[in-house]
């Protein structure tokens, strides 16, 4: 009998070695891939979702969540209200990395140049970043900025929208904090203003400001 089976073993190897190797079939248990269950059963909860009328109510859950992120995205953290005045002056100049040219080739500023952008571009807004969920500081600024034309209303918190009926105004948002750490400043409201060769930044505490 182990005779016969080492024969039978010599003929197989025998069979399948070369490019005359024959087609022996499938030994053993063949199994389908894992992906294709888990496929289908990802399918069937969906099919089962949308019979019960869960799936519409995620969808509409997701796009009151885009909606409302729209309005009111995540607030600049690290900020607290101001309770003392502080000023200081913020330096935008910077070295130029890599030399820059204009479309017809002629060079704006090289390589290794300082240059400070207020001595190009004419720059006269005044900034304003708030909390849109503060009353006061809206109110503040509502009276800061009525009459005037060269301003920008930044919020690091609150709903845009809202805010924007509030002081009649087009509302920004500071999205991540951007600006928010490139000027520096740590306590709301911050007044952000040309002063000659430099920016003046302002933390200005504002209670008991009139209504």
């Amino acid at each position: 009998m182990k005779r016969r089976l080492q024969l039978t073993a010599l003929i197989l190897l025998t069979l399948s070695a070369g490019s005359g190797a024959k087609d022996l079939g499938t030994w053993g248990n063949v199994f389908e891939p894992a992906e294709q269950d888990m496929l289908t059963f990802i399918q069937n909860r969906l099919k089962g979702m949308e019979q019960t009328g869960e799936l519409d109510r995620l969808r509409e859950e997701a796009t009151a969540r885009v909606k409302e992120h729209a309005v009111r995205p995540a607030p600049v953290e690290g900020l607290s209200k101001a309770v003392t005045y502080r000023s200081f002056a913020w330096d935008p100049t910077f070295t130029v990395k890599e030399t820059i040219t204009d479309m017809k080739g002629n060079v704006v500023a090289r390589k290794g140049d300082t240059v400070n952008p207020l001595d190009k571009v004419p720059f006269s807004q005044v900034l304003y970043f708030i909390d849109g969920d503060d009353r006061e500081q809206v109110n503040w600024t509502r009276q800061q900025i009525a009459g005037k034309t060269d301003v920008k209303v930044i919020l690091v918190k609150g709903n845009i929208r809202e805010s924007s009926d509030a002081l009649n105004e087009r509302i920004y948002f500071d999205q991540s904090g951007v600006l928010t750490r490139k000027f520096g400043f740590e306590h709301i409201p911050a007044r952000i203003s040309r002063d000659g060769r430099v920016m003046k930044v302002e933390e200005i505490p504002v209670s008991g400001a009139k209504k």
